[in-house]
């Protein structure tokens, strides 16, 4: 499988959304991949709108899916940080915020999203375009995951997720999401800069879990990775993720805070999900309404 997914990954991108249009219209009309999930999750957020008021937003959720899946494969193919640099896939509009908070701050923490596409946040230090390279080298960069029930899949997102790296067999800063902590105190006396992805519904019940708003509703979320930044002290940062086309993401970063230690995690983590429902209600298509983020009545 790794070997199949290395040689799609060597196609051109453009050829990768023409099969994405096929896996869209596949798991849409087909399929019908998680639809009642799509609608049941577009209607608690849009109570205004009607069925037919909601099918554009369905439609064009599919069509990015599409395109998740085939730029997932292309990254996969990106065994140097050279050919991503050179698409220009993602371009992170102000790099200078980032620099400016791993300068001042013990580490830094960026919440990310499921939006846009969040397999690809692995590639950040080749979305620096400015003349200004990042104060920090991926050795400094740690990219938060969740194992994988299947040791296979597991392996080959872990594959597929670092190959534009430099030395992605030796890399140190893929870390699973339950050894985050250990491995932040760990590390407590290193700069770092950590990517988690922090909006999917609480995998079990915990005390740490907390509730915010967002769309319009009460929601459960996860807490771990803000009482960490708070404890320690680090900035956090919103990370938004807006495509303005086809084939090329926006990345912005908004300081939620300089010192998380004086923020409550309940006020860091409102603050997330209020950044993140703008970009929401923005472009709604390109949100993953497929994911279990809203409890079912």
């Amino acid at each position: 499988m790794k070997g199949l997914l290395r040689l799609l990954g060597l196609l051109p991108l453009r050829v990768h959304y023409a099969l994405g249009r096929f896996v869209a219209w596949l798991a849409e009309s087909v399929l019908h991949y998680r639809r009642d999930v799509v609608v049941h999750n577009l209607t608690k957020c849009f109570p205004d709108r009607n069925v037919w008021d909601l099918k554009p937003i369905r439609k064009e959720f599919y069509r990015h899916f599409g395109d998740i899946v085939a730029e997932t494969v292309w990254f996969g193919g990106c065994r140097t940080p050279e050919r991503l640099h050179r698409q220009r896939l993602v371009e992170i509009a102000n790099p200078e915020l980032l620099s400016h908070l791993y300068e001042v701050a013990p580490s830094v923490m960026i919440l990310d999203s499921h939006y846009g596409n969040w397999e690809l946040t692995g590639g950040i230090i080749s979305y620096n375009y400015a003349d200004t390279p990042f104060p920090f080298t991926e050795k400094e960069v740690c990219a938060v995951y969740l194992r994988q029930s299947s040791p296979m899949w597991d392996a080959i997102l872990r594959d597929n997720r670092c190959a534009p790296l430099e030395d992605s067999e030796h890399y140190p800063g893929y870390v699973e999401s339950r050894d985050l902590i250990r491995h932040a105190y760990t590390h407590r006396d290193e700069k770092l800069v950590y990517i988690v992805n922090i909006d999917q519904r609480p995998y079990f019940a915990s005390p740490g879990n907390i509730e915010v708003d967002f769309m319009g509703q009460r929601i459960q979320t996860m807490a771990g990775a803000a009482a960490m930044a708070r404890k320690l002290g680090l900035a956090v940062v919103f990370q938004s993720m807006l495509p303005d086309r086809q084939g090329h993401y926006v990345w912005r970063y908004t300081t939620i805070c300089e010192d998380a230690s004086q923020m409550s995690v309940q006020d860091i983590m409102q603050q997330f999900y209020t950044l993140l429902e703008q970009d929401v209600r923005e472009q709604p298509g390109y949100y993953l309404w497929s994911h279990q983020r809203f409890a079912r009545m």
